[in-house]
């Protein structure tokens, strides 16, 4: 597990409301990058959050394809007594069992920005009483430079100061003049901008190396800073050596940041320290009984913290699964819609050359009407069709596929008006379909209720049909050809229904 972005900061005091609009800021935030709906196989959310409780907690683990770690990435809000600690960070957990070079990327940093930059704007954070911000502070005075070069030297300070020196000798822009982008929420920005204001930062700190064009990061504490002269660089030089001075304040804030402590969640009872109150023995001093608490406590968040740990891997290698699931799925789909593509191309050669289908590619009736309904888009599927359809045994189901795909192109000719109801029988004849318009009068007044569908709420019969086949292999479509809609509606597939040679 390698932490390889961290923020964290704490403000104080900090009102209910803040609280409640800085979680309202991480909500909104998640449903805008990661909505509900679109969220791709190998992505989990996860949050804590409960009116009694002083943390909210969102988790989103991630695992991209082709990736060799899980991204799992956590926004922690603890409040407590009026303060309110922010910490965001993005952890990237192994799942591969070689040694690469890394595939994995973390969030884009625009997101991040983002998110940071919104918290920031609505709660105030000082860091050695000066206010942590997103933008640059720019000094021109020798009052001024003397006031960052005391804020430099602050003991209590705890994030880095970048500063830089505007080379104003060649008239340059500075490179962070737009703010801290970034390093938002992770270092303060600090800006030169005329000899004035470096004679005056100089004095405070004794840093005479610092010239024009000269970028130093001074750390927390006493640690060497870190130098970029750009006078050393050529021009097209200046955007790289900017990203890798970022990517240094980056790794290095989630090398030494710690994770907030965070309480457990509430619970409703205190039978575990109850039982273990039972335990004592009576005769258990005060001070004793007092340091009770705190030691179970103390127990209490070591599991807690242990969970947690193990809550983070496992989710990890289930994030990780359900990606690889998921692309499996999608290679099955893609070859599914390759063999459907082409049981369908040879269905039309064959209807093309007068022919009997010669595969047997379609396992099922129930595969081939999802064949027929995916693809053969001028039928309208009758549920009565699907029941009785499924329920067919005998024919091969490529042959009842390969007749609704006539019966298709049928349907599109006079869809399109280019043939009439009165040559829909020798429309079919021309496809190789064997048509009847009618049933006999018979076989309509002694079973017409086998004949009979509900029709966009009235009783139709659906007289006319496709005969194919004998004895075992005997099968036949019904439709209905709606005047009104010009759909040609299957009613019904299956063995000959009752006719006039049916025992009553």
């Amino acid at each position: 597990m390698r932490t390889t972005y961290a923020v964290s900061f704490t403000t104080e005091p900090c009102s209910q409301q803040q609280r409640i609009t800085v979680i309202d800021i991480v909500s909104d935030w998640l449903l805008d990058n990661f909505p509900s709906d679109k969220r791709p196989a190998g992505t989990f959310v996860r949050t804590r959050e409960g009116t009694d409780d002083p943390v909210f907690r969102l988790s989103i683990d991630e695992s991209p394809p082709g990736g060799s770690h899980t991204r799992s990435f956590t926004v922690t809000i603890v409040y407590i007594n009026g303060s309110l600690t922010f910490d965001l960070r993005s952890v990237l957990i192994p799942t591969s069992n070689r040694i690469a070079p890394s595939r994995s990327t973390d969030l884009p940093q625009a997101l991040i920005v983002q998110l940071v930059a919104r918290v920031l704007q609505e709660v105030t954070v000082y860091d050695a009483n000066h206010q942590l911000t997103v933008r640059s502070s720019i000094a021109t005075t020798s009052l001024q430079g003397n006031t960052f070069g005391a804020f430099v030297d602050a003991p209590s300070r705890r994030l880095p100061v970048l500063v830089e020196v505007t080379d104003y000798e060649r008239a340059s822009a500075p490179l962070f003049r737009d703010g801290a982008g970034p390093l938002s929420g992770l270092a303060h920005i600090v800006i030169l901008n005329t000899p004035e204001a470096l004679r005056g930062f100089n004095e405070l700190t004794g840093d005479t190396i610092l010239g024009p064009g000269t970028i130093r990061v001074y750390w927390a504490g006493r640690a060497d800073p870190f130098t970029l002269l750009l006078r050393e660089t050529t021009s097209n030089s200046f955007k790289p050596e900017r990203d890798r001075l970022v990517r240094v304040v980056i790794e290095t804030g989630a090398l030494a940041l710690a994770s907030p402590r965070v309480p457990p969640p509430p619970r409703d009872d205190f039978e575990d320290f109850e039982e273990f109150e039972e335990d004592l023995d009576h005769d258990t001093t005060a001070d004793a009984l007092t340091s009770v608490p705190s030691e179970l406590f103390a127990a209490q968040n070591a599991t807690i913290d242990e969970y947690e740990r193990n809550i983070v891997d496992l989710q990890a290698q289930i994030a990780d699964a359900d990606r690889m699931i998921g692309e499996q799925r999608t290679k099955l789909e893609r070859k599914s819609g390759q063999v459907d593509q082409l049981i369908l191309r040879n269905v039309d050669l064959e209807t093309s050359a007068g022919t009997t289908a010669g595969i047997k590619a379609v396992a099922s009736m129930k595969e081939a009407l999802r064949l027929a309904q995916e693809n053969f888009t001028f039928l309208t599927f009758h549920e009565n069709s699907l029941e009785s359809g499924e329920q067919l045994e005998g024919p091969e189901p490529i042959a009842v596929l390969q007749d609704l795909g006539r019966l298709n192109e049928v349907a599109r000719a006079w869809m399109s008006k280019e043939i009439s109801g009165t040559s829909f029988q020798l429309a079919c004849r021309s496809v190789g379909l064997d048509y009847a318009a009618h049933v006999s009068d018979n076989s309509r007044q002694k079973y017409e209720q086998d004949y009979a569908i509900t029709w966009h709420g009235r009783s139709v019969l659906a007289e006319a049909h496709i005969r194919r086949g004998k004895k075992a292999h005997l099968f036949r479509i019904h439709i209905y050809l709606d005047d009104d809609t010009q759909q040609v509606v299957v009613a019904y597939i299956g063995r000959h229904l009752r006719g006039k040679h049916s025992s009553s």
